[in-house]
């Protein structure tokens, strides 16, 4: 069993460092690299990527396993293993199974098709025109529902896929909670807009780009977020990814035409950034219990500091001095009431990114409802534009004016990312949840919100998801900190609570 488990961890440092080197390709893909230097930068992703699936797929790590107790019934392997070695054992028998049932060669056409439907898309996006990027999609869409049929399911053909970003979440669940997010979200928002309509005009006019920037780093490092171990740059689509186990990157845009979206932008990214460079379970960095849980306890990370952090009175009792002393002309005439009620505005928005609180679950929900249409054939890519337009219509109440607003907004369907998208709601509903219980058990913590200070909160989250890294999943995490399974109801609670407490400012 030692020695078992030293083979497994010198196999979990090589492959860590193997997708390492990978994100560190596709962040200079994404903010540095030459226009010209594609087709070359595909080939290195193909060749890395097939790396990687070979390492997964390989025999070897199949019998490690095997020699660890791992099984269907035994995912995470011997009662013997401590938990954290059997959360590593558990995603090793995971990827393992998953990569051998997946041919190398799917492995590399899935690899470089993807390379280079991101140009096509940023292309396509550029121009509004879905029909340069069509040709792509139909491909992506294909190589995913072989990926479903090769993985096999019991209930629905969108549960493969779902698992890769959210292990243990089912489409049946995600269903019932987005149920409730569709039943409960429209009228709420109308509530909302029909209370009154706040001027957020200020957040529209002309904001220097260094000084946002200066400011969001203010922030950023009384959130915690260690320069010395990340940095910032800009890129088309803000993200986070880590490329070593000190090294995880952030990135930021200022071209949207209001200064918010870049200011929460820059909070959303570094609550990746933090989640990241503090989950650790054990001796952990540089591997794989080394990083978040799923991709929806990420998400939670950062719509925690960007929403019920970063948009709470108590955050701008603190910090809205220092932005009028950076924006005196901006805001010469806007209280912090007003201020507030700016930021906060709920009013029917395109673009999910830039989607109020209240109806950003919503573009979720979309998005979901296509996805699993188009992996079961219900729906197809050539009837996609139609379908999006229909669904905003009827979720959110407005029609997109051209495909750059509506179905090509996002990168995520080309980088053949189908089963990621519910992660964003699913973080909504984790961090109200989380956040609620942090509140009852912190008594003071807006007070430490009011002098700048985040440590209170860090501590909190340290305590019952940072130091668990991934060595479990995401849904024990939320039940074990919160005392019940996944409740839509708090996400519900935490903003009507929310716009009550603004309208009656």
């Amino acid at each position: 069993m030692t020695d078992a488990l030293k083979r497994l961890e010198k196999k979990d440092r090589e492959l860590m460092l193997l997708e390492h080197i990978s994100a560190l390709l596709q962040w200079d893909y994404e903010t540095k690299m030459p226009p010209k230097g594609l087709s070359e930068r595909s080939q290195q992703i193909v060749l890395l990527d097939s790396l990687i699936h070979k390492k997964l797929a390989d025999p070897e790590l199949g019998k490690i396993l095997d020699d660890l107790g791992a099984g269907e019934s035994s995912p995470g392997g011997s009662a013997d293993l401590d938990p954290v070695q059997q959360g590593m054992v558990r995603s090793y028998f995971r990827e393992n199974r998953k990569s051998r049932l997946l041919p190398s060669s799917w492995v590399e056409e899935f690899s470089e098709v993807t390379s280079q439907a991101h140009p096509a898309w940023v292309q396509a996006r550029k121009e509004g025109r879905f029909s340069d990027f069509r040709p792509w999609l139909e491909k992506i869409v294909r190589l995913c529902r072989e990926k479903t049929e090769l993985f096999g399911y019991q209930d629905h053909p969108y549960d493969p896929l779902l698992d890769e970003y959210e292990p243990g979440m089912t489409t049946a669940a995600v269903d019932r909670v987005f149920s409730q997010l569709r039943r409960e979200l429209p009228p709420l928002a109308g509530e909302i807009i029909e209370a009154g309509r706040p001027d957020d005009s200020f957040l529209f006019q002309d904001y220097e780009k260094e000084k946002l920037e200066a400011f969001g780093t203010e922030i950023l490092q009384d959130m915690g977020y260690d320069f010395q171990r990340g940095r910032m740059d800009e890129s088309v689509h803000p993200f986070t990814t880590a490329v070593g186990q000190h090294d995880v990157r952030l990135t930021t845009r200022y071209t949207e035409p209001s200064a918010a979206d870049a200011l929460f932008s820059i909070i959303h990214e570094g609550g990746h950034g933090l989640y990241e460079q503090e989950a650790r379970a054990g001796d952990a960095a540089g591997t794989r219990n080394g990083s978040g849980a799923s991709q929806a306890m990420h998400e939670s990370q950062a719509r925690l500091w960007e929403n019920m952090v970063g948009k709470s009175r108590a955050f701008w009792e603190h910090y809205y001095p220092r932005f009028q002393d950076l924006f005196p002309r901006q805001t010469a005439a806007v209280s912090l009431d007003e201020f507030l009620r700016g930021i906060t505005k709920v009013a029917p928005s395109c673009i999910r990114v830039n989607a109020d609180e209240v109806t950003y679950s919503l573009h979720v929900v979309l998005r979901f409802t296509l996805e699993k249409a188009l992996i079961t054939g219900d729906l197809v890519p050539a009837d996609l534009p139609g379908a999006w337009n229909e669904q905003m219509e009827l979720l959110v109440g407005i029609t997109p004016p051209n495909d750059a607003q509506g179905v090509l907004q996002d990168m995520h369907w080309a980088a053949g990312m189908i089963g990621y998208f519910p992660t964003y709601a699913l973080g909504n509903l984790y961090s109200a949840q989380l956040y609620e219980c942090a509140l009852a058990d912190i008594p003071g913590m807006d007070a430490s919100f009011r002098r700048g200070n985040f440590s209170l909160l860090r501590g909190w989250f340290n305590a019952q998801v940072y130091r668990h890294g991934a060595s479990r999943q995401a849904p024990e995490i939320l039940e074990t900190a919160s005392g019940k399974p996944l409740d839509a109801s708090c996400f519900i609670r935490y903003l009507r609570q929310k716009y009550r407490d603004l309208l009656e400012a």
